[in-house]
């Protein structure tokens, strides 16, 4: 199969166009629940109340302890014999106690010694001991534990990389839904979990099937800046959201993605919160870790470090367009489609530091990815540096 022309901007497909595969479904629109009305305010502004239909959800009962966790009540009359016999054994307790400590100091100094350096060791994987006791030693020794089985891990390459080996891994057709629209920090907080519980199935069988790791990201959702491991970030007109490989999350923002701009429109944040999943699903790979590795082997701001920034972002566009376009159906309809794919001139722009591609070739790979639902078709990796420049 010859070399795709990634460059070329490509026409908004009709509402009728087939998906692609791998899988193709009818799909219906589910019922999504109540949403606030149009005209979404900035944070600091009073958040719309719900209508008067709204069912508000009944405030959670507060369980008391049983009652046997309480006090007793203190009982009237009756016999001491239950006293009498409780201080009998407590006297027995005690001097069989009294009898080991003294029967322990006479022991020759030696003997305590190797007590005292005994290590046992727990295997962690079961429940019960496996301590095995010996005839020619007084203390238990520990049955070797085997090691866990090997598990996935990331292969450290970037054009042949295992992620993009199988020409048929994409991503399913299914629909995407969610329970509200990020208007203000706590409901974008839920938005956005509702998108990582569609993408995360998809992601996982894909780096499973080519036996790679996977987990699911983390995820903080802020205003106008945000700490995190990888340093501060004030969002804004440079920065809509980014994603933190120290610690495996993804940062997004109601003042980087403002719903004032964007309305109730699920395609253009799955979007943008597509983007940096596609960062962590490059993470977990290992394309990362080799990309930033040639990145400060080049020079991090030099020439060919730029270009590989370049690559590492238009790939992560290619990833967006994939699952914004395979997610056609619920919340995500046509109409979000094609207003995410005329959203995508999100590159450099006329900034001077070149290293997320121009906003044509945003815009054409992330078309691109959602045309052909393929992952080796997002190989920026081996693509012409005039495709990513």
């Amino acid at each position: 199969m010859g070399q795709q022309p990634y460059y070329q901007s490509r026409p908004v497909p009709g509402r009728g166009t087939p998906l692609p595969p791998p899988a193709h479904a009818p799909m219906a629109s589910p019922y999504r629940g109540w949403r606030p009305p149009p005209g979404a305010p900035f944070p600091g502004y009073p958040a719309p109340q719900p209508p008067p239909a709204y069912r508000v959800p009944p405030v959670r009962p507060v369980y008391p302890p049983p009652a046997g966790y309480g006090p007793r009540p203190h009982a009237r009359g009756g016999s001491h014999t239950g006293l009498i016999i409780g201080g009998v054994v407590c006297a027995l307790i005690a001097a069989l106690v009294l009898g080991t400590m003294a029967v322990l100091a006479l022991r020759p100094s030696r003997d305590r010694s190797a007590r005292a350096t005994t290590t046992w060791q727990y295997p962690a994987t079961t429940i019960r001991s496996t301590a095995v006791w010996t005839a020619s030693s007084t203390s238990p020794t520990a049955a070797p534990t085997p090691p866990p089985p090997p598990g996935p891990k990331p292969v450290y390459a970037l054009g042949n990389n295992p992620l993009f080996r199988n020409q048929d891994a994409g991503f399913t057709n299914a629909p995407c839904s969610t329970s509200t629209w990020p208007f203000d920090i706590p409901h974008a907080d839920a938005f956005y979990r509702d998108l990582r519980g569609c993408m995360d199935p998809e992601w996982r069988r894909l780096l499973d099937g080519h036996d790679l790791p996977w987990s699911s990201p983390g995820l903080v959702v802020a205003g106008s800046y945000v700490d995190s491991p990888c340093g501060g970030e004030y969002f804004g007109r440079e920065t809509a959201a980014f994603y933190c490989p120290s610690n495996n999350t993804i940062y997004m923002s109601v003042v980087g993605v403002p719903p004032a701009r964007y309305g109730n429109h699920d395609g253009i944040y799955l979007a943008v919160y597509a983007h940096e999943y596609g960062h962590h699903a490059q993470e977990l790979s290992g394309v990362w870790g080799e990309y930033w590795s040639q990145r400060r082997a080049a020079g991090v701001d030099s020439p060919q470090g730029l270009e590989l920034s370049r690559r590492a972002e238009l790939q992560a566009q290619c990833f967006s367009g994939m699952f914004v376009g395979s997610r056609r159906g619920g919340t995500i309809t046509q109409q979000e489609l094609d207003l995410a794919w005329n959203d995508q001139d999100r590159g450099d722009g006329q900034q001077p530091k070149r290293d997320h591609g121009s906003n044509q070739h945003a815009e054409a790979w992330w078309r691109h990815g959602s045309l052909k639902n393929r992952l080796w078709e997002c190989n920026t990796w081996l693509a012409d540096s005039s495709a990513v420049s």
